[in-house]
């Protein structure tokens, strides 16, 4: 079964919030300063059942936020740490030497497509934010040809694609709005990542707008309807 999840900072009443909704799994956004109490976000996420992917800082990170985010890893027994292509560049060898057999998962962001094959080709683990791929490397080309490229792309890289972000993007509008805004695109993409058997999390990563009871309900509904209709 997929894993559709949420993103939120992790404090006790966002955490509250995603489980009411229904999600049981989720992704940490993290600053410098989050990490620094990592302990305290270990103890609050233990009080739920639920399956955590970390984050990792887009700036101000040092040795330190390395050591903290490590330890989220393993003390949630994580399943990947999401990093952007400067962070990992940056800090792989840190992160290596304090975890070796740790799954580090580089997100894509704005890439042209040979700059997006490249990206999947060399990075060890990935983090596809289909979001992206459809605004800044397809720049909004219809849907057929973004699911046409994503079954390209898992048929050639699912071994080492470990994360996925999928807000509900509509071309021409904002980024990170919920997956219920785009249903033609969302059911697109997870019926090719069900067919690839892809084990990681989707992620409807969305503004903190719309990090609300009735839009983080709507998200969830929309997949347990979808997955009833797939067994029938």
């Amino acid at each position: 079964m997929l894993k559709i999840a949420t993103k939120f900072v992790p404090e006790s009443p966002d955490f509250l919030r995603a489980w009411q909704a229904g999600f049981r799994y989720a992704e940490f956004w993290l600053s410098a300063n989050l990490l620094e109490n990592a302990e305290r976000i270990i103890k609050i996420a233990r009080e739920y059942p639920c399956e955590y992917v970390p984050h990792f800082p887009n700036k101000k990170n040092d040795e330190q936020s390395v050591k903290q985010a490590v330890k989220l890893y393993r003390e949630l027994k994580c399943q990947a740490i999401v990093i952007h292509q400067p962070m990992f560049d940056a800090w792989e060898e840190e992160f290596i030497s304090r975890e070796p057999n740790i799954r580090l998962a580089v997100e894509n962001h704005q890439l042209n497509e040979k700059e997006f094959w490249a990206w999947a080709e060399k990075n060890p683990g990935l983090n596809l934010d289909v979001e992206h791929l459809w605004k800044f490397t397809l720049q909004d080309a219809p849907l057929e040809r973004l699911l046409k490229m994503l079954d390209k792309f898992l048929g050639r890289y699912a071994d080492k694609l470990y994360h996925v972000h999928l807000p509900g993007y509509v071309p021409g509008e904002e980024e990170h709005r919920p997956m219920y805004c785009n249903r033609e695109f969302v059911f697109g993409v997870w019926e090719l990542l069900e067919k690839a058997d892809y084990r990681g999390l989707i992620v409807s990563e969305v503004n903190a707008e719309f990090q609300t009871d009735q839009d983080l309900r709507m998200d969830a509904l929309l997949f347990e309807r979808w997955w009833l209709t797939q067994q029938n």
